[in-house]
């Protein structure tokens, strides 16, 4: 990287902008939420830009992240909605190996505008899309997977020490609910389900956002169960295990998922492996099990023909059993279970009893290890 790259990185650093915890209230219209990149070529190089936002009515937390060549870094930040823009605190944090570091604040806030689907980093004077914006500072929307996104729940950066949870503790009922209530961190970490999971239904429609409510509901009924079964010391502990287990697989979902069957698909329960093989042949290996104590498990590895919109697989040879039908709808594919007739089977033949594989699948990255 040359020195005047350099200084140009050290420059972003003290000017960047930064963001509290979120709040379970609706946004205005004018939402923030989401990521957006600019990238330029600088002496040759190329320089990315990435922002992450995430907007809880008013308050707002994001992160500012910048890459070029084999080198980077990323800043948090804490803001709010002043208008149509966001003026973000001189104070803020660089990522560091095992946490936020304090970063020198700039001698005056920031200010973030959003023109239609861009935004644009913006002097004190500008208060509107119809002032003066330098044109190199706009940010386009890109896809969530295109910058690197940040866990916001795993930083006390923007914690306050009080628990803000996706509902009102004031009106909790359940026993989850009051445990939620009594743990910042827990209460943190539902605030960014609700959030991910609320940025998903905006992108899913029809059958797959039903598909996707299913999922959380099932979510849900687990994560009490699992609750409520603790021993009371361990109540804590499981309640965090489950929510982040759960934040993870959501986040992990492609809001742009690559068309037809083959990839990685998942849900609450499983998932499945689709790929092509040399003859053309959809192979697919799914496996799933219950979520709270593995009572039941599926193992399945099938393959058959088709199109990018619809197959069904057998076992090898196995053309009297039971097979998986796939049906890519929207972003999501929906898996039913089928006797040798083609008809529903109510019994599976690739799981324990009372399992299934039948289910919507939400296409995502394998895990990282």
């Amino acid at each position: 990287m040359t020195n005047s790259l350099r200084l140009l990185a050290a420059a972003l650093l003290l000017a960047a902008p930064a963001f509290v915890p979120a709040f379970a209230q609706a946004a205005p219209a004018a939402s923030f939420d989401g990521t957006w990149q600019a990238c330029k070529r600088y002496q040759g190089e190329l320089w990315c830009e990435g922002l992450q936002l995430e907007q809880r009515g008013t308050q707002i937390r994001g992160a500012w992240n910048w890459r070029a060549s084999n080198t980077g870094g990323i800043n948090l930040f804490k803001g709010r909605l002043v208008g149509a823009r966001v003026e973000f605190d001189p104070e803020g944090c660089v990522i560091g190996a095992e946490r936020c570091e304090p970063r020198t604040p700039s001698e005056a806030p920031s200010y973030l505008l959003r023109c239609g689907a861009e935004l644009h980093w913006v002097g004190a004077d500008v208060t509107s899309c119809q002032g003066k914006i330098d044109e190199g500072s706009r940010y386009r929307r890109v896809a969530r997977d295109k910058i690197d996104v940040v866990d916001f729940s795993a930083y006390p950066f923007f914690d306050d020490g009080k628990a803000h949870p996706s509902f009102d503790c004031a009106k909790a009922k359940t026993p989850v609910e009051r445990g939620i209530c009594a743990d910042p961190v827990a209460a943190r970490t539902d605030s960014a389900i609700a959030h991910r999971y609320a940025e998903l239904l905006q992108r899913f429609s029809g059958e797959p956002a039903r598909g996707l409510r299913e999922d959380q509901r099932y979510f849900m009924t687990i994560r009490d169960a699992a609750y409520e079964n603790a021993a009371r010391g361990d109540r804590a502990k499981v309640l965090r295990e489950q929510l982040d287990g759960r934040f993870k697989e959501l986040d992990r979902v492609r809001e742009y998922p690559s068309k037809g069957l083959v990839g990685d698909w998942n849900n609450f329960a499983g998932g499945l492996e689709i790929r092509r093989n040399a003859k053309g042949e959809y192979v697919v290996r799914g496996n799933a099990a219950h979520p709270l104590d593995g009572r039941w498990v599926c193992d399945a590895e099938v393959s058959g023909r088709g199109s990018d919109e619809r197959v069904v697989a057998r076992a090898e040879g196995d053309y009297e059993g039971s097979a998986l039908e796939l049906t890519r709808i929207g972003l999501a594919v929906r898996v039913r279970e089928l006797d040798a007739k083609g008809a529903a089977k109510s019994m599976s033949e690739f799981c324990g009893v009372n399992g299934t594989l039948d289910g919507w699948y939400f296409q995502s990255p394998p895990p990282k290890p």
